[in-house]
């Protein structure tokens, strides 16, 4: 139903409200219902004057950034392919790479948190019905208002109203039929894919990331010997 795509729009922010307003109402941090708790108003400053190179600290840094780098490229362009399968368009992984490595130095000139197209803000933005990168500046413009005037309203909100918006906007990305078709085409890639898909769902990222790629160098070592 086109008409009604402001349903699925505004259904995430409602959830959001509904939840909050509850919470309160019922003192649910009393009764050991999680919410999300004091958040400050404002933007980070500019930190870029307090970074050092020289601190015993900066080989575990460095290593630290890899890792991260490496795993905030793979979970991007892996959500960008997923998304693009469905729409039955194509991606350009170098342009990705470009992007998430530039709104990460920008990012840090302000101390802000490594940022990459995220599964779950992905999916609900795909969920919500966005078609273009103009769904991506309403949502930033949103942000930066919600953290420059609104940010302790949403001190309430309960964390199970987030994850619910997250698992809805997920389970539209599982193809079922795709499973099926991997493992008639390749058992052993359904392997992987599998492990994957449980490391990440019922662990973290990193733990079905790490476990496939090990699977992955498992087969390729069993292939060169």
């Amino acid at each position: 139903m086109p008409h009604l795509f402001w349903v699925s729009a505004i259904a995430p922010f409602m959830v959001v409200v509904i939840g909050g307003v509850f919470d309160f109402l019922v003192h649910g941090d009393e009764h050991g219902i999680p919410i999300v708790g004091d958040l400050k108003k404002g933007i980070n400053p500019i930190s870029i004057s307090q970074l050092r190179f020289n601190g015993k600290h900066v080989g575990v840094v460095v290593k630290a950034g890899l890792l991260s780098g490496i795993l905030a490229l793979a979970e991007g362009i892996a959500v960008g392919r997923s998304l693009a399968m469905i729409k039955n368009e194509q991606i350009d992984g170098n342009k990705e790479m470009i992007a998430f490595g530039m709104m990460n130095i920008v990012g840090s000139f302000t101390s802000c948190y490594l940022t990459t197209g995220p599964f779950s803000k992905s999916a609900v933005n795909f969920d919500a019905g966005g078609k273009t990168p103009m769904s991506n500046v309403v949502m930033s413009v949103c942000i930066l208002l919600v953290l420059l005037f609104l940010a302790p309203l949403f001190k309430y909100t309960p964390l199970v109203a987030l994850s619910s918006i997250i698992v809805v906007a997920m389970i539209g990305l599982i193809k079922v039929k795709e499973f099926i078709r991997l493992y008639r085409v390749d058992k052993f890639d359904f392997c992987i894919c599998m492990v994957a898909f449980v490391g990440v769902v019922f662990f973290t990222m990193v733990i079905g990331l790490s476990a496939s790629g090990r699977l992955v160098c498992a087969q390729g070592t069993a292939v060169r010997g």
